[in-house]
């Protein structure tokens, strides 16, 4: 199995093409081809595609990427398709379509370090006047995972409507809306029926939506309260209700909205059992966790590349305690 160690910079990167707006977004515009580069030891990719438009409408049609293992060409989707990208690690490089023993091979693996202090050779499109996006999954017209990128100190985003739960984990920065200010290491979600402008934001974001934002119908915004967590608390597994699952495990379930169309789990684990968690994404938090016997360590993003919830094998990794967000559709 491969082994990957906590991540300063990827060996590699394998980059996609991410393209289709809509055409009355004046805001948004195509992104360019990008290839992948080939790691000699091991890298991590990812791909973006999709967008939103502005103002009267937030469809888009959303582009997709499958990326095969480092080194090789990678080839643009069609509209609507899955964005993903390859990873490989110790043992040789493997992606979609790659080597069936690549315990991985089904998810985008990437450094959310490496995002924020190295963005550039990433594949983001123009969301918002100074606000890019990198979709790592799904397309912007559906549910879907991405990392939105403020580009600016001051940077914003129009009155929106959620019809269903969005989830925002803040890599590095501050995103401010008029419930408060969320600055690094927080996790918020807003419920459906929920909506808000953002003002005085910068920094880097995963954002996984069970819906897309409407840019339409806010006047169907209600009255709501964000759930809020702060994921770098020294109290965290005691301040909110862990439930030990095994010897050494124990988890707490966010709790969401039923019809949200979204579930959220804090995992924390000093044990070598895994414990199986059925999802869409995993974010070490702290320590070391090994996901699918993949040793990550904290900063490292697992994706499915499709939105059918996936199962991971989660648990400490040698010598270390596991603590791990985790967000399913």
């Amino acid at each position: 199995m491969n082994t990957i160690q906590r991540y300063g910079v990827f060996s590699a990167l394998i980059l996609g093409i991410a393209a289709g707006c809509n055409g009355d977004d004046e805001d948004a515009t195509n992104p360019p081809d990008a290839a992948g580069a080939a790691g000699a030891a091991g890298a991590a990719g990812a791909a973006g595609a999709g967008d939103t438009s502005s103002g009267g409408s937030d469809a888009g049609a959303g582009g997709g990427v499958t990326a095969g293992s480092a080194g090789e060409a990678i080839s643009p989707g069609g509209a609507g398709a899955t964005a993903g990208a390859g990873m490989a690690g110790d043992a040789g490089a493997a992606g979609a379509g790659g080597a069936a023993t690549d315990p991985l091979a089904s998810s985008t693996v990437l450094d959310v370090n490496d995002v924020k202090t190295n963005p550039d050779p990433y594949a983001w499109f123009d969301f918002k006047p100074n606000v890019k996006k990198l979709i790592l999954a799904g397309a912007a017209d559906t549910e879907h995972i991405a990392i939105l990128w403020y580009t600016v100190t001051d940077g914003g985003v129009g009155l929106h409507y959620h019809s269903k739960t969005e989830s925002v984990y803040v890599i590095d920065g501050t995103q401010t809306d008029a419930k408060g200010v969320y600055t690094n290491g927080t996790v918020y979600f807003n419920p459906p029926g929920s909506g808000h402008q953002i003002t005085n934001s910068s920094g880097f974001f995963i954002l996984a939506y069970a819906a897309p934002p409407d840019f339409v119908n806010t006047s169907l915004i209600e009255a709501y309260t964000p759930v809020r967590i702060d994921t770098t608390a020294a109290d965290l597994t005691t301040t909110y209700d862990f439930i030990e699952q095994a010897t050494g495990v124990q988890t707490y379930t966010v709790p969401l909205a039923d019809t949200g169309g979204l579930s959220s789990k804090l995992i924390e684990s000093t044990s070598a059992v895994p414990l199986t968690y059925e999802g869409n994404y995993l974010l070490v938090l702290k320590g070391s966790c090994d996901i699918e016997g993949v040793t990550l360590g904290q900063g490292m993003l697992v994706v499915a590349k499709a939105l059918p919830p996936q199962p991971y094998a989660v648990n400490a990794s040698t010598g270390s305690t596991c603590l791990a967000l985790g967000v399913s559709f």
